[in-house]
């Protein structure tokens, strides 16, 4: 039996662009619609064929994604910058465009922004971040599309985050990556050559460092799932969030390793599963696969898989081996599809216990999970390795950023021996 296509369209609807809310030429009002037409006809045209509604779910959801890059494309040739000019401040009142072009509603323009980074693969984090710091900027140039501002805008903006907000060196940064990205990568706009504007350079501090006993106290305070999380941040050097992200599929019992993928820089790299907590880890497991079944005799079980698109995606969502290692202990509702999903266990709460796990065991030093990966770092150079096997392992790109760990290493402060003791 065919299923219902006003239940399909409304299914897929959350996902695709409409144009009533760009001011478009009578033309161009006209062939946008004349593709929303055929997209609803082609979705009709699926749910007369298909009798399984999951199955013509994803067939819909690839039409509407074809649909938006067509709209995409036609959005961005009507929206071109009548001001070509921004080396000069000089009046361009009296140039008229070839083709009259209407100007774009800002909030147009940040649907279209977030579409595109999303067509592009970009992350939720990095989105949501982007998208935060692009609205400040035009809020804080009197709500002016971003096309009649210039490179002058950019630099009072950063001055301003920077002089009057006081933000971090991080935070400075990536508000002017993100700007950049508008103009750079979404809008196609050339700036002036901005590279006498120095952002604020980071200062290079020594990073907080746990010895072996405050380690052992900070485990005792520990227990369960919070306990295994942080042996495996001191044992492996993982980052928190590759920690977090990790598949049951990325842990190899047999050759002993751990399967980082896409790490920072979306790097892949192999570091070593410690022996002590192998059993614990197996017991993990088995938990996990347990919590999975039930999750599938309740109709629920998936998982969000960003790598993998098509047909390949709903046999993986509910495999074993692409389930969470540290699921959440709750089952969420995606905005954009409404379906139901398990995700990891939120950063913010391993970051909490870590913090509050150290009150408790009486260590002065702040403890958070990062801490545990300078340790990781800083016990292997005590141990006698090499640096640029730690720079493999710590995934760094850059060998200065690992020979830091040399100035918190305890090597008897370099060899020298103090006055007193001699």
């Amino acid at each position: 039996m065919a299923i219902c296509s006003i239940e399909l369209w409304q299914s897929v609807m959350t996902d695709v662009v409409f144009v009533s809310e760009f001011n478009l030429s009578e033309n161009y009002l006209a062939k946008a619609n004349k593709y929303l037409a055929s997209l609803k006809r082609r979705i009709m045209n699926i749910a007369y064929a298909n009798e399984n509604f999951e199955s013509a779910f994803i067939e819909a959801q690839q039409l509407a994604f074809k649909y938006n890059i067509a709209i995409n494309n036609l959005l961005a040739e009507v929206f071109e910058p009548i001001r070509t000019d921004f080396s000069r401040n000089v009046d361009t009142s009296n140039l008229v465009p070839i083709v009259p072009v209407k100007v774009e509603s800002i909030e147009a323009m940040v649907i279209r922004l977030r579409e595109f980074m999303r067509l592009k693969g970009y992350s939720r984090k990095t989105e949501k971040a982007y998208l935060l710091w692009v609205s400040k900027y035009i809020e804080f140039n009197g709500n002016k599309h971003p096309k009649k501002l210039n490179h002058l805008n950019i630099e009072l903006y950063i001055n301003h985050i920077v002089n009057v907000n006081k933000v971090a060196v991080a935070t400075q940064r990536q508000a002017f990556n993100a700007v950049m990205f508008l103009y750079n990568k979404f809008l196609g706009i050339k700036l002036d050559d901005m590279s006498y504007m120095k952002l604020s350079s980071k200062q290079v501090k020594l990073p907080t460092v746990l010895n072996k006993e405050e380690v052992s106290k900070l485990f005792n305070e520990l227990s369960g799932t919070q306990l295994l999380i942080a042996k495996l941040l001191y044992g492996t050097g993982m980052r928190l969030m590759e920690c977090m992200t990790l598949r049951i599929r990325d842990i190899d019992f047999h050759r002993g390793e751990i399967h980082v993928h896409s790490g920072k820089g979306g790097k892949d790299r192999i570091l070593m599963l410690p022996k002590s907590i192998a059993i614990e880890l197996k017991t993990h497991i088995d938990e996990v696969a347990h919590l999975h079944q039930k999750d599938l005799s309740n109709g629920w079980g998936k998982v969000v898989i960003p790598w993998i698109k098509g047909s390949k995606l709903k046999a993986r969502q509910i495999e074993l081996g692409y389930q969470f290692l540290f699921p959440a202990s709750k089952i969420y509702v995606d905005k954009d599809s409404n379906e139901c999903f398990r995700h990891h266990i939120h950063e913010t709460m391993v970051q909490k216990t870590l913090r509050s796990a150290g009150l408790k065991a009486g260590i002065t030093k702040g403890v958070y999970p990062h801490c545990l990966r300078h340790s990781f770092a800083t016990a292997l150079l005590e141990a006698g390795y090499d640096i640029r096997s730690l720079q493999e392992l710590m995934g760094h790109a850059d060998i200065s950023t690992t020979s830091v760990y040399l100035h918190v290493a305890n090597i008897s402060a370099n060899g020298c021996r103090s006055p007193l003791d001699l």
